[in-house]
């Protein structure tokens, strides 16, 4: 009777029937990220996600596999996925992304085009849930990356191939889920205008016994922003300004000034006109990132020399894109 017991049993397992797992994906967002966490030594990471679902699954320490074969992107440089602008074709900009199967893309584990990657044993194991795999994969950007501001985006396209029992006797699988499925994901990041660095040197008029003998100081402020930003440069009226005419103090006395663009008589304020547009700067750099507005200081001479005393203010200057 025993073994009478034993054949049925055997028998209605080797008749049941499992379909095909399928595989899918969730999409990975990178978010906003500044330009300059991009052109640094730094890594930007996100993660997505691998599905593998199947009709059925065993809690156990089996010979399951899941290997991804990386196909290829829609656009792609050295065996890398590459985030494009996708808000304007004629903009080049590129963003180099790794693909890896472990956090931090640890143990050599990233993929390149026309690679593979397998998950297997007790790493499998711990990804499964109530009849699927959920496979976190892991995407880092290449360092040193000088692009615009906008939307980027990539398609990255996988075949994945699959091992998977179904059913499992004395710990050997009876039942096998074998099969290949092609999929994808997307990538997408904003990279947003900022700026890092503004170098805004002290003005210092020296010191002299008329309002007429104080030389007129010429300097530059240089600021490093986006590359192909759009922006405007402003400077406020200080502290003690009266009537849009900024001024020095020393105790109650005053002393009137004035800021202009380069050598010209057109005042540089915080609002309007008197703004300063990057498209107009007094000089950029060959990688379009770092301007120079240069700008001239001069102490109005149409005011009555004010008593002897160090006179001081204390201007903001703020870019606005």
């Amino acid at each position: 009777m025993r073994r009478l017991l034993l054949m049925l049993v055997l028998m209605l397992v080797s008749t049941a029937s499992w379909g095909a797992c399928t595989v899918s994906t969730v999409n990975a967002n990178f978010g906003n990220v500044t330009s300059f966490a991009l052109s640094g030594s730094g890594e930007v990471q996100t993660t997505g996600t691998l599905v593998v679902t199947c009709d059925a699954t065993l809690n156990l320490l089996t010979n399951d596999s899941i290997t991804l074969n990386y196909i290829g992107a829609t656009v792609n440089a050295n065996s890398r996925a590459t985030l494009k602008r996708t808000d304007n074709a004629a903009i080049t900009d590129v963003i180099p992304t790794r693909l890896c199967g472990l956090a931090g893309c640890g143990s050599s584990s990233e993929v390149q085009i026309g690679k593979a990657y397998t998950w297997s044993g007790p790493t499998l194991l711990s990804l499964l849930g109530a009849k699927q795999y959920n496979i976190p994969l892991y995407f880092r950007t290449v360092p040193g990356q000088n692009v615009s501001a906008g939307p980027y985006q990539v398609t990255l396209n996988f075949s994945i191939n699959y091992n998977v029992c179904a059913v499992g006797i004395l710990g050997l699988c009876s039942t096998p889920q074998v099969g290949t499925a092609t999929t994808s994901i997307v990538l997408n990041m904003t990279v947003t205008n900022d700026c890092s660095a503004m170098t805004t040197p002290n003005v210092n008029f020296n010191s002299a016994p008329l309002v007429q003998n104080f030389p007129t100081v010429s300097q530059a402020i240089s600021v490093t922003c986006t590359k192909g930003s759009v922006y405007t440069i402003g400077i406020n009226n200080g502290a003690n300004a009266s009537n849009n005419v900024r001024r020095m103090a020393s105790g109650n006395n005053r002393m009137s000034y004035e800021i202009y663009k380069e050598a010209t008589s057109n005042r540089w304020g915080s609002s309007g006109t008197e703004r300063w547009s990057s498209g107009v700067s007094s000089q950029v750099s060959a990688d379009g990132l770092l301007r120079s507005y240069n700008y001239t200081a001069r102490v109005l001479t149409t005011q009555t020399t004010p008593p002897a005393g160090n006179y001081s203010d204390t201007l903001v200057v703020d870019v606005a894109f």
